[in-house]
């Protein structure tokens, strides 16, 4: 794990807190994409709470379905910064 390199967490807060740091930081990446491809959701929302749950949870199996197909796609690569090569080489660990 990588996420020790500059400090070690010396209590179990510490160790918490650099993993919630890390999950959020993940979840934000991933919340970016989907905004980068579906603009619907990129602003403010005009729908109401339960639209607005079932349009995120389409736009997810959407992006699922897009990354089986062409999982070379040039939003993954723009935004999550992994070369064109690296995304092919994991496309074939699966």
């Amino acid at each position: 794990m990588n996420e020790f390199t500059k400090h070690s967490p010396e209590n179990e807060k510490e160790l918490f807190n650099l993993r919630h740091s890390s999950l959020r930081t993940t979840i934000e990446r991933g919340f970016g994409i989907l905004k980068s491809r579906f603009r619907s959701i990129d602003g403010k929302s005009f729908w109401s709470y339960e639209t607005q749950v079932d349009v995120m949870l389409a736009c997810c199996i959407i992006h699922n379905h897009i990354m089986r197909i062409d999982p070379y796609d040039f939003l993954m690569e723009e935004k999550c910064n992994i070369p064109h090569f690296e995304i092919k080489q994991r496309s074939h660990v699966n």
